[in-house]
């Protein structure tokens, strides 16, 4: 009897008597999966990302998507016009079984999503009849991008005759962007163009050959959609446009005085007929260049038709100051900015005051030689 040979004969049945059984324990009711229990603990207080994007077109509904699942179940979603969370439903994790109720979505909305045994407290696996999907909790390229929309009334000397006209402006920040596009409408797609903004930071703005692209009447409440590359991904994000417009600055009572070589400017001008409006002033060089100024001041309260004075120099309080920086002798200008914010901002306790705009009114003029 060849014993080696029953041995090893032994021993090779053993091993597939181990797999067989190894086999129908993963079978039966889900094997290993049994055990797996997705907590809530996981899942609330922090912000989950997931990427449906499938194309640029506007019709196509596949925002980026970030919930933040609270206590008590309340579920909000961030807002990336000025990074902003608003609640929107409610949500439920009843054994591995998570339910979403967004509003924002509609007012029946209800997904049903199953947590897979891949998820962890930063990765999501949902499964449901209708598909998958991937949440994680951080997108290295989305951490500091905000896309902002608003309207702009622009007051503007033409044919030696000042009128206001509305336009459109765009404003997306983030570092790791490389292209940037806005789709107004289901027709339109305006490509922006990358800045640096007088804090050194990168922003895309409208290019200056379409920042002439007035409307006739304004256009009221829009829903616009913005296409954006980081690092070789797409993602599509979207900002509602309000239906209210907003009032003209007046160029009569608007007035620089200025000794020239004295360093220092005495603005007036009036505040438009509307609570809640907050104004900047700005010193351009003799470009009017807008986007590197001279001087910003700090964020000017106001009330409605109030009588504004500012004087200006290199010991005011400010967001920026290089006046030094002009060439005595040489044009310069003025620009003043009221902005009202979306409803709900709390202008003092704003995360991020330059976004989570409404509206804008400016105007900018030649104030004399410096």
């Amino acid at each position: 009897m060849n014993r080696s040979f029953y041995k090893r004969l032994s021993f090779a049945a053993l091993i597939v008597g181990s797999m067989f059984m190894y086999s129908c324990g993963s079978s039966s009711s889900g094997g290993d999966d049994e055990d797996f229990e997705f907590k809530s603990s996981d899942l609330t207080n922090k912000y989950w990302y997931a990427n449906p994007y499938l194309s640029s077109d506007y019709d196509r509904d596949d925002e980026l998507i970030v919930y933040r699942f609270e206590g008590g179940g309340v579920l909000k979603k961030q807002e990336f016009s000025g990074r902003r969370d608003k609640v929107v439903g409610e949500w439920s994790l009843v054994d591995n079984e998570l339910v979403i109720e967004d509003e924002s979505i509609s007012l029946t909305d209800r997904q049903e999503w199953f947590i897979q045994s891949k998820s962890t407290s930063s990765y999501l696996k949902l499964n449901s009849s209708s598909g998958t999907r991937e949440f994680y909790t951080d997108i290295d390229d989305l951490n500091d991008v905000t896309a902002d929309a608003y309207v702009v009334n622009d007051l503007r000397l033409v044919n030696n005759a000042y009128e206001s006209s509305f336009r459109n402006e765009y404003a997306v920040y983030g570092a790791e962007l490389s292209q940037v596009k806005v789709l107004p409408n289901e027709s339109t797609t305006i490509e922006l163009e990358d800045f640096t903004d007088f804090q050194g930071e990168k922003v895309y703005y409208l290019k200056e050959s379409d920042r002439e692209e007035y409307f006739d009447a304004y256009p009221g409440s829009q829903t616009v959609k913005f296409f954006l590359k980081a690092n070789g991904e797409n993602y599509k994000l979207e900002d509602q446009m309000y239906s209210e417009a907003i009032a003209a600055l007046d160029n009569f009572s608007t007035t620089a005085t200025h000794a020239s070589a004295s360093g220092s400017v005495t603005i007036n001008w009036k505040a438009i007929d509307e609570d809640d409006i907050y104004y900047y002033v700005e010193i351009l060089d003799k470009n009017g260049n807008e986007y590197q100024p001279n001087f910003r001041s700090t964020r000017q309260p106001a009330v409605a038709g109030e009588d504004k004075v500012l004087t200006i120099d290199n010991s005011i309080a400010n967001e920026l100051e290089a006046l030094s920086e002009l060439e005595v002798g040489e044009d310069y200008f003025v620009k003043i900015t009221g902005f009202k914010y979306e409803d709900d901002i709390d202008p003092n306790n704003s995360s991020n005051k330059e976004m989570n705009i409404q509206a804008v009114t400016r105007y900018v003029f030649k104030a004399g030689v410096w």
